[in-house]
């Protein structure tokens, strides 16, 4: 067998594992939002209380064995995947490093694409339970997000906004391990040279157990597409995203309003420019 064969082998057993891997957060993601996926199909009167509750358990009853059945599925791949690993190496030689991140470079494209076509299944199965949001219906004293503008945001939208300007959305380890890699070794290289052996040990163990972790949360992908659709919304209707005065709460307000304010502001307080920053003769 030639090295392109067993190559285009490695490259079509990776991407249907990380196919399989897109469909297994598809369900997470169904299971989490109480959505019935395309591919249950059971019919119920849904009239009372009970005929909903059943139907909620059914859906994720169908859905827990979908999982299972994709994790055994992820299993048979990843034992495929490691053994076509270890004879595409030995058949590539030296060159395999570099194969390998050109498959990776063109799977991470096709992966872009498949999660953006499985957020939108998701906005279609949401879209009937989704409710719009009004800030005149918000009887909180401090909402966490207030909306001054005329256009309304889905509740899934504010949700994800309600999280704060701090919030970190969290990466695969994949993302971001080589920078890490590069800032650990940089700081070791500051230290006194006969520790620096030991800490590096300790540093690549580390680093180890973080790249075979588990701790990416599932919804980090649907928030990062969440993000995406108001970054639309706020650019197609030029509306802007500020912090209150007072508390910790966002406003969305249209940017020709926003400069009002602002200019109204320095109006009525008799705000005026400098010609140069005065903070070196208050220090003097």
């Amino acid at each position: 067998m030639l090295d392109k064969q067993v190559c285009n082998i490695y490259k079509n057993t990776k991407l249907k594992l990380l196919k399989t891997n897109a469909v297994i957060w598809f369900s997470k993601m169904c299971k989490i939002k109480q959505l019935k996926p395309n591919y249950i199909h059971f019919r119920t009167n849904s009239k009372t209380i009970q005929d909903r509750r059943t139907t909620t358990h059914a859906i994720i009853y169908r859905i827990n064995q979908e999982l299972k059945f994709l994790y055994c599925k992820k299993q048979t791949l990843n034992t495929q995947l490691y053994r076509l690993h270890l004879e595409c190496a030995h058949q590539c030689n030296g060159v395999w490093q570099h194969v390998y991140n050109s498959i990776e470079t063109k799977l991470n494209h096709i992966l872009d694409t498949l999660y953006h076509k499985l957020n939108k299944k998701l906005d279609r199965l949401t879209h009937q339970s989704q409710t719009i949001y009004n800030n005149k219906e918000n009887k909180d004293t401090q909402p966490r997000l207030i909306n001054l503008t005329p256009f309304s945001f889905q509740k899934e939208l504010v949700n994800t906004l309600t999280l704060g300007p701090n919030y970190a959305i969290g990466k695969p380890p994949k993302q971001y391990i080589n920078e890490h890699i590069v800032d650990t070794e940089s700081a070791i290289r500051q230290l006194n040279p006969k520790i620096q052996s030991p800490l590096r040990y300790l540093a690549a163990t580390k680093i180890k157990q973080i790249l075979t972790s588990n701790a990416h949360d599932t919804l980090h992908k649907r928030y990062q597409y969440n993000i995406n659709q108001v970054k639309d919304i706020l650019h197609k209707n030029n509306l802007r995203i500020v912090r209150a005065d007072k508390n910790k709460a966002m406003a969305i307000i249209q940017k020709d309003a926003l400069e009002q304010k602002l200019n109204t502001f320095i109006q009525e307080n008799h705000i005026t420019q400098l010609k140069k920053d005065p903070t070196e003769t208050f220090q003097k």
